[in-house]
């Protein structure tokens, strides 16, 4: 794990922007394994990552000190191989031809997030208040061009502060939730190919050749839950833009979601259905599918813990016409542990590109 934090905090490669929704901050390992949904489901302690409104979900307290969440692809071991045998820095010409000749059509990436995160549910209709204090390292590297290889990468650094309320009217039956957040970004983008180490020319850094920027934004978001028997919830958010200085800004966004929820005794079963980035502002220019913004999920809580919460949890979803599963032991919010297997579009369209990815999750709290 600490290799795993020294190569995500240090390391300097990455895939250039082609679009999709690999960049999000914030994803989360039960979205991710439930097709990355979340707009109407959320609920749990990154709930403000996917609308405000869904810390109503939250029926009770959560507190995780810490939470630590780490992601990686298939090809992320060719790096920690590289990195054990402590050739991975690429100062001269013969490490930066060895370099692209061993990584001609992988994509290693890893990302890791550590922090804090605190809600409290204040009444049982969906008052909640909540914060998330995080810091998020990006790893994305992709070389391509086997006759003339070339280096796209990206390395990003966040520290994200939210706090957010969900508000609700009435009996409880519609929430309104706001959430603000605070971002402090630090990145490198660039192409590094065959003919520049030719040159000669500096392998390009953080602290050289880097952007940087902060900035803060809103989300509002709304969740509905109906009389029906299938006790059918509906969800919204709009996101602002948040502008960073020379650094990549935070699109706007606006998602819709649906979710289910039906109690079979010892047995809870989640069903979801996200369409996100309904304003067409993330993701590649010229990808207008609905295919790339589409997300399914189900969620089987066995041994219900209380209204929103299960011991153990398994899942599955669909994302960008990519099959996701994960599973959980949830020892009342004071061990979390979840694993979750997806596949994330990389390319210009669904189904172009897939990274098979790896979460694991891990989280106390008092």
């Amino acid at each position: 794990m600490k290799r795993v934090l020294f190569l995500c905090i240090l390391s300097l490669y990455a895939l250039t922007a082609w679009g999709g929704e690999y960049r999000r901050l914030g994803q989360d390992y039960r979205a991710l394994a439930m097709g990355n949904t979340g707009i109407a489901t959320a609920n749990n302690s990154s709930a403000l990552f996917y609308n405000p409104a869904t810390m109503s979900n939250i029926f009770s307290w959560w507190l995780d000190l810490p939470m630590l969440e780490a992601t990686y692809s298939d090809d992320a071991k060719y790096l920690y191989n590289q990195a054990k045998t402590g050739s991975f820095a690429l100062n001269t010409q013969q490490e930066q031809f060895d370099f692209m000749n061993s990584f001609i059509g992988k994509n290693p990436y890893m990302k890791v997030r550590l922090g804090s995160n605190f809600f409290v549910n204040l009444n049982s209709k969906g008052f909640t208040l909540g914060a998330n204090y995080t810091y998020e390292a990006l790893l994305d590297l992709r070389v391509r061009n086997p006759s003339l290889p070339e280096i796209n990468g990206l390395t990003r650094l966040d520290h994200i502060r939210q706090y957010g309320a969900s508000i609700p009217f009435g009996v409880g039956q519609f929430v309104l939730g706001v959430s603000v957040k605070k971002l402090e970004r630090q990145e490198l983008i660039f192409n590094y190919g065959m003919g520049d180490a030719l040159e000669n020319k500096p392998f390009p850094t953080l602290a050289n050749d880097g952007g940087k920027g902060s900035g803060q934004g809103y989300d509002l978001g709304f969740v509905y839950r109906t009389d029906t028997a299938s006790k059918l919830i509906i969800g919204g958010v709009f996101r602002q833009k948040i502008l960073l200085g020379t650094a990549t800004p935070i699109p706007e966004e606006v998602a819709l979601g649906f979710g289910m929820l039906h109690n079979f005794g010892p047995v809870r079963l989640v069903s979801a259905l996200d369409f996100r980035d309904l304003t067409f502002k993330g993701g590649a220019v010229g990808d207008k599918s609905i295919a790339r913004r589409t997300h399914l999920g189900f969620e089987l809580g066995l041994i219900p813990l209380n209204k929103g919460d299960s011991l153990i949890n398994i899942r599955t979803g669909f994302a960008q016409g990519n099959q996701s599963t994960g599973a959980e032991i949830n020892l009342f919010h004071t061990i979390v542990i979840g694993l979750t297997k997806y596949w994330e579009e990389t390319g210009e369209y669904a189904g172009q590109f897939p990274s098979h990815r790896t979460v694991a999750y891990f989280s106390m709290g008092i």
